[in-house]
């Protein structure tokens, strides 16, 4: 090993434990899911994190370990009222009941409200059936039927078969009661492509190190990579066929690079001056060769 890219690998590692460092600090210092609430000065936030009635101190708990919290986006943002003031009657005053048509939070009224920040779902949405029944009846599923209030939740393959049941049956036959399977097994393939990719990117590291060209396998990870960020958007057009197709192109880029690697050769180091010690070598053979 030269002493370039000995130098080149010390710094590499150093480097390296410098932000596994940072990384453990950080982790450290901020507990998980922790918000500066004082900082956002914000009366739903002030009046609820100290309420003692079961729902609200409830609802106040799980959005404060939700990804929302993370996000700093409060409960006005769903819910109106002014956070502003520090009167209950003050910051209520604007805010409508659930019933009410003209809330933000009426069923009817949901996918709009989380369309305001979740704007690619909300267009993929509207062209399901789930959204045309949603105009209709108040039992059909909107954005809080699958992320639950105040939690916000992203479900895991697991839970799909209970909650899409609920519809999806025999009985009920609202279009085919193999959904629910067919959905977790669609959400199964997600998690395949997004280990897939990861198994890529270790790979790639690896090559890189060891001096490998891995332009060819990155453009690879590149696609599974787009594939995988479109993910939310594209499931919620509930295309379930659609979404199959496109998870597997990403699985089928991914094992594609992880493939190439297998078959490359680290690339051999070049060696300064190697041409001159050539014709130096050759000088000295003719030499030799002229003295015998």
């Amino acid at each position: 090993m030269t002493l370039k890219n000995t130098k080149s690998n010390s710094s590499l590692y150093s480097s390296t434990c410098l932000n596994l460092l940072l990384i453990v600090l950080i982790f450290l210092i901020v507990p998980a899911g922790a918000v500066d609430l004082d900082a956002l000065n914000n009366s739903c936030i002030n009046c609820h994190e100290n309420v003692t009635v079961k729902k609200p101190s409830e609802n106040f708990q799980r959005w404060s370990d939700s990804i929302h919290s993370s996000y700093f986006v409060t409960c006005d943002a769903c819910h109106g009222g002014n956070p502003d003031v520090t009167t209950e009657s003050e910051a209520h005053s604007t805010m409508k009941n659930v019933t009410d048509p003209k809330s933000p939070i009426y069923f009817k009224n949901i996918p709009e409200t989380c369309g305001k920040c979740h704007s690619t779902e909300l267009d993929h949405f509207k062209n399901t059936m789930h959204f045309e029944r949603l105009r209709a009846e108040a039992s059909a599923p909107s954005c809080a039927t699958c992320h639950k209030p105040h939690s916000f939740k992203v479900l895991k393959a697991s839970e799909l078969l209970p909650l899409c049941s609920v519809c999806h049956n025999v009985r009920d036959m609202p279009s085919s009661a193999n959904v629910p399977n067919d959905a977790k097994i669609a959400l199964e393939m997600a998690d395949e492509l997004q280990n897939e990719i990861m198994a890529l990117s270790n790979s790639l590291s690896d090559a890189k190190a060891k001096g490998m060209d891995v332009s060819s396998a990155q453009k690879d990870l590149d696609k599974a990579t787009f594939v995988i960020k479109d993910v939310p958007s594209l499931w919620h057009s509930f295309n379930l066929k659609a979404f199959d197709i496109q998870i597997q192109s990403g699985i089928d880029s991914a094992r594609k690079g992880q493939n190439k690697l297998s078959e490359v050769e680290p690339t051999a180091p070049s060696v300064p001056g190697f041409g001159i010690v050539m014709v130096l070598g050759l000088f000295a053979t003719l030499y030799i060769i002229r003295k015998i």
